[in-house]
């Protein structure tokens, strides 16, 4: 199940322009300091988790932004091209 959420969180940032992604991802960071100051140490170990998580979020939708962000500006390569042919050599055979 975590795995389908998971899925349908990405297709979300992927169908979202860049900026939103990134806001959907950027903690508020006054919202924490007040959340952090309330919270005991012992929840101070799911922050970090979930600051970690966040993280590695950011990571995600930034490198998906410069793949698509190059792929748009230098087109797809020779590499990708050739591939493309070969499957559909091989579609056009089963056929």
């Amino acid at each position: 199940m975590q795995v389908a959420a998971f899925l349908s969180d990405l297709k979300s940032l992927s169908i979202c322009s860049h900026a939103a992604a990134i806001a959907l991802v950027k903690p508020d960071v006054g919202g924490i300091k007040d959340d952090l100051s309330v919270h005991t140490d012992q929840k101070s170990s799911a922050t970090s988790d979930i600051d970690r998580d966040l993280q590695r979020a950011e990571e995600l939708v930034l490198l998906h932004y410069d793949v698509k962000v190059k792929h748009l500006k230098s087109g797809l390569g020779p590499e990708i091209i050739e591939a493309r042919r070969r499957v559909d050599e091989v579609m056009a055979a089963l056929s």
